[in-house]
Order: structure tokens, then C-alpha cells, then sequence
């Protein structure tokens, strides 16, 4: 039995001493070779069954009704504009629309305008304000007719513009109010939202996901070569054209933007969500950095024209008040809710926005806080 026990032992140990020889013996499990998901992104916006026609069609909207209130920014004639006309091209009803093709869209810009902080309403009292303005300015349409507290005309050298009684400019209002509201808002939130649409069932040739991405590019208002071809840039694009060079050195905002664009919605048709993400930070990013470059370049603008060309000045300056409202309809945006409202401080009197009594100190402290917060050079815009 003792010489059994002795057997069984050494067979344990001998047992153990294999089993932790293979132990020590055993490879790491090899690291898995990461994927790469590879598709050509094209060099322009031509993708299947791509159509940003809505949007598009927002835009001529929006350039129609600017042109009708332009009607008044002339010495020569003195149109009064009819409140109810700027309403309906607003909601586009009653075919008011010299494109046909407008009238009977069946879209419209007001149902399309970001709500949350009643600019709808802010628009359409705007047109009610403006007929006003357009009387006070018909009284003498080759002189200067507004003041602080008065609305109507401001006019010097060539420009020709209705202002209200705090000297902002009424076309402006509108087309930036539009731009911020309706374009802006509508991109942003689908490239937000962008995972939200579903991208497996095809319709017309494209998934939910594609159209959304489609639709976000349209606001843009830029050709579908950008930016080798410039030609028939609108609002938002003709912005970021603008500032373009001046942002970076080598590699243009117009080719960052664009190009993410096109990244994104190939990723979109390749099923990658990363590459799609990605993509999407960048136009959200470089547009909003693009909002900001813009207020610099018109304030400083208005800053060279003070004493010289008043109309020129709140010409500016309303749209530099404009671009500051913009921020809010973007709900990733990188700016303060508290930076915005200094901002727009650095233009009001009295907690209201008044052109006729900026200062120049606060037109440079609004230079100065911009650049800041976006990293920019303001000398360079």
C-alpha cells in the first residue's frame, strides 16, 4: 500500500508539472487586425438619386421677399410695402411668387422657421413695421428720413436702405432671421439628429438617412462642384466663400466644409456611422465657425465707414446682430447662451439692441470677444 501511495503521488506531480509546463507554454491570443471601411468618396455632390430641391427652393424664397423689400432702398421711387404680401410669401399662399414653380411647391419657410425663440413672430411684426418705414421713407425718398426713435430711410453715397426705428436694416432682419431660423436651424438639427433617420430602407432610390443628409446640404446654398465652381452661391455659402481664405492657411473653409459633405454622405451610402460622425462635427463645427468670422469681418467693416457712410454702418452692423442671433438655433453649439447675450449687449442701450448709439469701444470689445472664443485672428479678417 505504502509503495501504491508513493506510485500515486510522483503521478500527481508529474501530472501538475505538465499541466503547468503548458501553461507557460500557451501564446497570447493574436490582437484582431482592425478594419478599415473603404469606399470612394466622390470629388462633387453627385450621388444616387440626390435631390436637395425643397431646400433649394427655401433659398429662392427667401431671395424673393428680400427683393421686394429692396424695392425701397432707392432715391428715386418711393414704394409702400404691403404688410400682407411679405405674410403670405412668408407662408406662401396666394401665389405671390414670380417663380410659378414656388407657388406651387407646396413648401413654405414659415412652417420650417425654429420657433423656440418666437422669431416667427418677430418676422411678421417686422413686416408690419417696415410698411411704416417704407411711408415715412415715401414722404421724401431722396433724403435721409430716419433717426433714433424714427423709422424710415438712411442714405449715403449709394446705398439706400429702411431701417426701424433703432436703426436696424429690414431686409436684413429678415434674411438673417431666415438664414439663422429656417436654414441654419433645419441643417443643424438633422446633422445632429443625423443617426435618428434610418438608413436601411430605400425609397426613390435613397434611405431616410441619405434625404436628411441631402436636405442639410441644400441650406447650405452652395453648387454641387463647391468650391471649384463659386458661381450661384447662396446666403450660407456665399458667407463661407467669403471668409474662406482668410480662416486657415492652406487648406481652405470652403474645401473643409465641402469636403466633409461629401465625406459624410458617402459614409452615409457605406453604411459608416464613424466616418458619417465625423464628418458631420466638421460641417457643424466649420459653419459655425464661419458665423463668426463673418460678424468680425462686418463689424470691422462698419468700424471704417463711421462718419463717413451712416447707412453703410448699420448696414453692417445689422448683419453683425444678425450672425450673433444665428448661434442659438444650432443645438451643438460651442458658444455660451451668457457669450451670446454679451455680445449682443455690446449693441443695445438700455437692454435693447440700438445701432444709432453703439460705441466704438464696444464695437471693439465685440471684435476682441469673438476672436476669442472661436481662436481667431481678427487681423486676418
Amino acid at each position: 500500500m505504502k509503495t501504491n501511495f508513493k506510485k500515486a503521488a510522483l503521478l500527481l506531480s508529474l501530472t501538475g508539472i505538465f499541466l503547468f509546463s503548458c501553461k507557460k507554454e500557451k501564446t497570447a491570443d493574436p490582437t484582431p487586425t482592425p478594419t478599415t471601411t473603404t469606399y470612394t468618396v466622390p470629388t462633387t455632390y453627385n450621388f444616387a438619386s440626390v435631390d436637395f430641391t425643397t431646400s433649394t427652393q427655401r433659398l429662392a424664397m427667401l431671395a424673393e421677399i428680400t427683393t421686394y423689400i429692396k424695392t425701397t432702398h432707392s432715391n428715386t421711387v418711393a414704394p409702400i410695402l404691403d404688410a400682407q404680401k411679405l405674410k403670405d410669401m412668408y407662408a406662401n399662399v396666394n401665389s405671390l411668387f414670380t417663380d410659378g414653380t414656388l407657388n406651387t411647391s407646396g413648401i413654405q419657410l414659415k412652417d420650417k422657421t425654429g420657433n423656440a425663440f418666437g422669431l416667427q413672430a418677430e418676422i411678421e411684426a417686422n413686416f408690419t413695421d417696415a410698411v411704416t418705414a417704407s411711408q415715412n421713407a415715401a414722404v421724401s425718398p431722396t433724403t435721409t428720413t430716419a433717426s433714433n426713435g424714427v423709422s424710415g430711410k438712411m442714405i449715403s453715397g449709394t446705398r439706400y436702405i429702411l431701417v426701424d426705428t433703432a436703426g436696424v436694416e429690414y431686409k436684413e432682419f429678415v434674411e438673417k432671421g431666415i438664414m439663422a431660423g429656417v436654414f441654419y436651424y433645419q441643417a443643424t438639427t438633422i446633422l445632429n439628429n443625423i443617426s435618428t433617420f434610418d438608413n436601411t430602407t430605400v425609397t426613390a432610390g435613397r434611405t431616410a438617412q441619405e434625404k436628411a443628409w441631402d436636405e442639410a446640404f441644400g441650406y447650405f446654398g452652395v453648387p454641387v462642384d463647391f468650391p471649384t465652381n463659386v458661381t450661384g452661391l447662396k446666403n450660407w455659402g456665399s458667407y463661407c466663400n467669403s471668409v474662406s481664405i482668410s480662416l486657415v492657411g492652406t487648406t481652405t473653409v470652403n474645401a473643409t466644409i465641402m469636403n466633409a459633405w461629401l465625406k459624410g454622405r458617402a459614409a452615409i451610402s457605406n453604411k459608416d456611422d464613424a466616418g458619417r460622425n465625423a464628418a458631420r462635427d466638421i460641417v457643424v463645427k466649420t459653419w459655425e465657425k464661419v458665423v463668426a468670422a463673418r460678424f468680425i469681418t462686418y463689424v470691422k467693416s462698419a468700424k471704417s465707414k463711421i462718419g463717413i457712410e451712416p447707412a453703410t454702418v448699420n448696414h453692417n452692423l445689422s448683419e453683425a446682430v444678425g450672425f450673433i442671433r444665428a448661434f442659438k438655433y444650432n443645438s451643438t453649439k460651442t458658444v455660451s447662451d451668457s457669450d451670446i447675450d454679451l455680445l449682443q449687449s455690446y449693441f443695445e442701450t438700455g437692454g435693447s439692441v440700438n445701432l444709432h448709439t453703439f460705441t466704438t469701444t464696444n464695437l471693439d470689445n465685440a471684435i476682441n470677444k469673438m476672436a476669442f472664443l472661436f481662436s481667431l485672428d481678427a487681423s486676418l479678417l
